[in-house]
């Protein structure tokens, strides 16, 4: 009965070390997860004779705040339409298949720019989208856009795992009681080092007083390529 009670204490002492080891060795996307604010997941292009077009999707906060908290997100595919000839500022609308869901509406001019968009509220599984535009004549233009992402490319989770392990040290500036406080950004973007094109994976830890801690990630080779911390 006596050699019984030791085993338990010994049990109960060892319990939270265990517990700690355990969540140490989860992985990245399991354990800080719930603190993402924003994951743009993939990118889909497309073009025509007359408009290319770019593919956002993923999750993000609604409403959108930089503040280090995170909060509830919902599901979003923003279609960034950019013309190829001079158009007028008149009503272009749109027909949009995500995941053979129907979505129609007219675009947004965007104020300063030569583009218009329309957010659509879907998370796009990968599957080419269908995009059919309507002038403001009334004249309909066809295309498809296609997913960027390769099954050389690593994952958001992976980028993730690689953020965490490259900025371990100056994530521990913004943990309080052992807890990260912070807001996680992933997001998938075309290359912005040079011209060579390509894609990144550009990971962002964003703490309670704006303080930010960031890598880009080569997507194939898995290199950090660039660090802010």
């Amino acid at each position: 009965m006596k050699k019984n009670k030791v085993i338990i204490f010994i049990i109960a002492l060892l319990m939270p070390i265990l517990i700690a080891f355990v969540g140490c060795g989860a992985p990245s996307i399991d354990r800080l997860g719930h603190l993402v604010s924003e994951l743009r997941e993939n990118i889909f292009v497309g073009n025509s004779d007359s408009f290319s077009i770019s593919v956002v999707s993923g999750k993000r906060e609604d409403p959108f705040m930089m503040d280090g908290i995170p909060s509830i997100t919902r599901d979003f595919t923003l279609a960034t339409l950019t013309p190829k000839l001079e158009t007028s500022r008149g009503v272009y609308k749109f027909a949009i298949t995500v995941d053979d869901v129907l979505f129609k509406g007219e675009f947004m001019h965007h104020p300063f720019s030569n583009t218009l968009s329309a957010d659509l509220n879907i998370r796009a599984s990968g599957s080419p989208i269908a995009i059919t535009i309507i002038n403001p004549d009334g004249v309909e233009e066809n295309m498809f856009a296609a997913s960027v992402l390769t099954e050389q490319m690593i994952s958001s989770s992976k980028a993730l795992e690689i953020a965490e392990n490259k900025l371990k040290y100056s994530l521990e500036t913004l943990k309080e009681n052992g807890q990260l406080m912070a807001e996680i950004f992933i997001r998938l973007m075309p290359n912005p080092l040079d011209n060579s094109g390509g894609y990144h994976w550009y990971v962002a830890f964003i703490g309670r007083e704006n303080q930010i801690f960031a890598v880009l990630i080569d997507p194939i080779s898995m290199q950090v390529v660039a660090v802010r911390n």
